[in-house]
């Protein structure tokens, strides 16, 4: 098989695991715990009503605002802020995917290797961040901005115009998700060392512009409570940050070794080869750092995927360009690197049949289920899943895992949401944990998994001794104040 042919099977793999994510876009149940809260937040953007105050002592946005006011008024137009945010993320993972062949281009690669590039990066994430792409959740809205910006940066002369372009789509990124920061990094470096005088003040200017609009227009909205909810404390577990490193240099193995290994030798000998090797040297110290961080997940590590995509084409394009090899070798590159995700093929492809054929209905018919119950039961309710309280029409009270996260941290007292169990307060309680927070499992059915702990064990005693379990679905349990009618 030549090269031409391997990048196209490889297009074509990562086209297929791809169709996942767009399939499921239409399922009406969360993906993820974060979608929840992010429409709350886009429906509240949609209102035009505070993102950052006026919400209640138990609800928190701990985000820049820009992608809930994008989400919001996309989601007016297709009528629902949860299709819209999916629709925008399977949107801005092929414009990943895209800059980052377009990368290659610019730093001398050819058409099969900014192909390559593209594929490598689409199947990186389609196989092994399956549960981000295609959420509603801003992080690869973010890494779009970024990444477009990264890659108009270095296909072509560095004009002001360009950089002045260039550092709105930094800014953008930025203003979507705040931790985005090895790509804007490295080409902000490269810039003040590199690009002409006129051009790299126009960069400035431009950037410490709009930051500077940009702060004052929300300080002007939201006060000092948006910069206190961003820069609020989290728990930190070093433990939990090894052992999340530890699984995903797993999965990355074989790309970390090979493209590591190409931008260590040559990332000196070319302007973009070596703005690559930084993004993944920096992405993976970053990753690595904030990996303890409570609710950190693999999408800390995605700019060390971008990397090692981009890495990957300009590979291939050096070995065909500067080495004395057989034909094969690029096309042996191409394999090797994406190795991990051909083995996960078969998994996720037999995942995409069974889920089609008939899991994404069950899960539809059970999620309603667990809405109408709630629905029909009346009074205050807590939702560990944010978005069926949204759906059963409840007024959210409480953001469970910026709650706990308040708590542990004495941001709020121990006893705000125990207390308001202790007094019979809430009619109903959704948790999809239990106390040793394993997932639950409805009748036949496993419940989704959850990633994070979003009630403590103090909670768990307040339920076990004031309330009783009066459903199993699949949103975990219900649990309702003792002496309640069954």
């Amino acid at each position: 098989m030549t090269y031409r042919n391997t990048v196209a099977a490889l297009s074509v793999l990562a086209l297929l695991l791809f169709a996942y994510p767009v399939v499921r876009s239409g399922i009406e149940i969360e993906i993820d715990y974060n979608e929840g809260w992010n429409v709350f937040q886009q429906l509240r953007a949609q209102a035009w009503t505070s993102l950052y105050s006026g919400q209640g002592p138990m609800l928190f946005n701990n985000y820049p605002p820009l992608s809930f006011y994008l989400v919001g008024g996309l989601g007016v137009i297709v009528g629902d802020p949860l299709l819209a945010g999916r629709l925008l993320s399977l949107a801005a993972t092929l414009v990943i995917a895209v800059s980052s062949g377009l990368v290659v281009r610019g730093g001398g690669g050819g058409r099969s290797d900014a192909i390559l590039a593209a594929a490598t990066c689409l199947g990186l994430f389609s196989a092994f961040a399956t549960d981000y792409v295609g959420i509603n959740d801003p992080q690869l809205l973010a890494q779009a901005f970024l990444c477009a910006g990264f890659a108009l940066y270095v296909s072509g002369t560095p004009t002001p115009g360009r950089l002045a372009l260039v550092a709105l789509l930094f800014s953008a990124g930025l203003l979507t998700k705040h931790n985005v920061l090895a790509l804007p990094l490295v080409v902000t470096v490269h810039i003040l060392w590199r690009t002409p005088k006129t051009a790299r003040t126009t960069y400035l200017v431009t950037g410490i512009g709009i930051a500077a609009l940009s702060a004052g227009l929300i300080h002007l909205l939201a006060g000092p409570d948006f910069f206190r909810q961003l820069l609020a404390p989290r728990t930190y577990d070093v433990a939990r940050g090894f052992l999340l490193t530890i699984e995903v240099l797993g999965k990355l193995h074989a790309p970390l070794g090979i493209v590591g290994l190409f931008l260590l030798l040559t990332g000196r000998r070319h302007a973009v080869t070596a703005q690559v090797a930084a993004t993944l040297a920096l992405s993976l110290l970053l990753g690595m750092g904030f990996s303890g961080g409570a609710g950190v997940d693999i999408n800390i590590f995605f700019d060390s995927f971008v990397a090692l995509a981009m890495g990957t084409g300009l590979a291939a394009a050096w070995i065909r360009q500067n080495l004395r090899l057989p034909p094969m070798a690029p096309a042996v590159l191409a394999v090797t690197v994406n190795a991990g995700v051909i083995l996960f093929a078969p998994l996720a492809l037999g995942r995409m049949a069974e889920d089609v054929l008939e899991g994404f209905a069950l899960r539809q018919r059970l999620f309603g289920e667990d809405a109408a119950y709630l629905r029909t039961t009346p009074g205050t309710a807590i939702c560990e899943s944010m978005l069926l309280c949204l759906r059963a029409g409840k007024p959210i009270l409480v953001d469970p895992y910026n709650t706990l996260q308040a708590t542990l941290t004495g941001r709020l007292p121990a006893d705000q949401v125990t207390g308001m169990l202790a007094r019979g307060e809430i009619a109903v309680a959704q948790i999809s944990s239990t106390r040793e927070h394993p997932v639950d499992e409805a009748p036949g059915l496993q419940v989704m998994p959850v990633r994070f702990i979003n009630f403590g064990d103090p909670v768990f005693d307040a339920l076990e001794q004031s309330y009783r379990v009066d459903r199993v679905g699949l949103s975990g349990r219900f649990w309702r104040p003792r002496g309640t009618p069954q």
